[in-house]
């Protein structure tokens, strides 16, 4: 394979962690640690956001997820070169949950498929394309994540989320990564990433047998790594304040179920949890954290990335409040944190 983005450590660093993404073995005698990485909301993404972080935590990244909207019909969108380059240069590797959606009045609005499978987005879609390209470094895209959830519909209004959802996405999701393959953005891993939970579900919904993950799998050629979210929400919620009740559970508990199905789904590609952390109500979050990792190396899981933020509550990783729970994820991720702290040197 041809990387041509650094030389020196760098360039056999970022190998290591890109064949390692790619499900191929590291070289003769390495271990294959799972990388560590933080989920962050809001854009763009500055350096020294992520420098207050590695603080906050004391844990450095290997990953760093971001959010980013489309652009409403006949927008001119950009590429976000600048939030990338900063990832970079505190090195880790960017992923982009890229959404296709945009705000209208305070309102969030799905791109309708049509707008995309009729060519009506490609001016942006190349705009796009040729930016990674040019960019040249490793380069993940998590394209319209957590299709399985009522709340995203996407390619439709909330109306039109249904049966038809699951064809609507696989068309919307291999035009875009055939659009950047012939763009030769060849740069990029494709990220198929549904939620552990699907709403609606048939353990209350006798109708939605049609949304499952199978249902909306684009298909081997079209995903390059797979990816779970899910969140241990502990006691905050309740039906009074929040029409759901909400319990204490697991890594393995949230997991498990989606986990199975991914692997059969697609047994030699690489899984990687690109959303998750506990809340602190209802149980013991260090303990929770110490079974989540040791989750992770049983499932060999490529990388983790952590919430970082307080949104629905308090998800963040405090590295003194926190110290024992970011003692396991040191020890249990290691071997990378070795490889890209020789890196940063």
């Amino acid at each position: 394979m041809r990387l041509p983005f650094v030389v020196g450590k760098r360039i056999w660093l970022i190998a290591l962690l890109w064949t390692g993404l790619l499900g191929w073995s590291f070289p003769a005698g390495a271990a294959e640690p799972p990388f560590w990485g933080f989920s962050l909301d809001g854009y763009p993404v500055t350096a020294g956001r992520l420098a207050d972080i590695e603080v906050q935590t004391g844990l450095p990244a290997q990953l760093v997820v971001f959010f980013l909207q489309w652009p409403a019909p006949g927008a001119t969108g950009a590429f976000p070169t600048e939030s990338l380059e900063a990832i970079w240069s505190q090195g880790a590797v960017p992923c982009i949950t890229w959404e296709p959606m945009y705000q209208l009045e305070g309102r969030e609005i799905a791109v309708p498929a049509e707008e995309i499978l009729r060519g009506r987005y490609d001016a942006y879609l190349h705009v796009f394309a040729e930016g990674a390209r040019r960019w040249g470094r490793p380069l993940l895209i998590r394209f319209a994540h957590e299709m399985n959830l009522e709340r995203y519909h996407w390619g439709t209004d909330g109306k039109g989320y249904g049966p038809g959802s699951p064809d609507l996405y696989r068309g919307m999701f291999r035009y875009v990564t055939d659009f950047f393959r012939r763009d030769k953005a060849g740069n990029v891993r494709w990220v198929f990433c549904p939620n552990a939970e699907s709403v609606p579900d048939v353990s209350y919904d006798a109708a939605a047998t049609w949304n499952t993950i199978e249902a909306y799998y684009p298909g081997n050629d079209a995903v390059d790594i797979l990816g779970m979210d899910g969140y241990n929400w502990g006691t905050t919620k309740t039906k009074e304040k929040d029409g759901w009740k909400s319990r204490w559970q697991s890594f393995r508990e949230i997991f498990a179920s989606l986990h199975g199905r991914l692997r059969r789904l697609a047994p030699g590609k690489p899984i990687l949890v690109f959303e998750t952390a506990s809340a602190n109500a209802g149980g013991d979050r260090a303990a929770w954290i110490r079974e989540a990792m040791l989750t992770v190396s049983e499932w060999e899981l490529r990388g983790i990335c952590w919430f970082q933020e307080e949104k629905e509550t308090d998800w963040r990783i405090d590295g003194g409040r926190d110290a024992e729970a970011v003692g396991v994820i040191r020890r249990e991720t290691s071997a990378a944190q070795r490889w890209f702290g020789e890196w940063k040197r």
